[in-house]
């Protein structure tokens, strides 16, 4: 199962970290790790390439399914936009697939 973290700090989202594969497919032709992963790399993409957020700390380690990304509060609302649509769409993934995805909120 795919799990994720959102972080809040307070009212602010400031965070996420997804780890392992959704077991809903064969590596390789799993629509919902490809769905989650898709979502995660424009995370990736949009807070480094778009946003240009200098302070966001990312990690991807493919080898052990981890992606990690984190951004300064003082930032969460700027960049809003992008990563709240990103948890968004991984919530609708996680509610049409319960026994592949989960996603838990932990405040910091």
């Amino acid at each position: 199962m795919t799990r994720i973290f959102f972080y809040w700090d307070e009212d602010a989202f400031v965070g996420l970290e997804a780890s392992e594969h959704s077991g809903c497919g064969e590596e390789g032709t799993d629509v919902v790790c490809a769905a989650v992963s898709a979502l995660l790399h424009a995370l990736l993409l949009g807070l480094s390439d778009v946003a240009k957020e200098k302070e966001a700390r990312t990690v991807w380690d493919p080898e052990s399914v981890l992606i990690k990304a984190f951004w300064p509060r003082e930032k969460a609302e700027t960049l809003s936009l992008l990563t709240e649509t990103i948890a968004l769409s991984l919530k609708e993934i996680a509610s049409g697939y319960p026994g592949h995805v989960s996603i838990s909120e932990v405040q910091l």
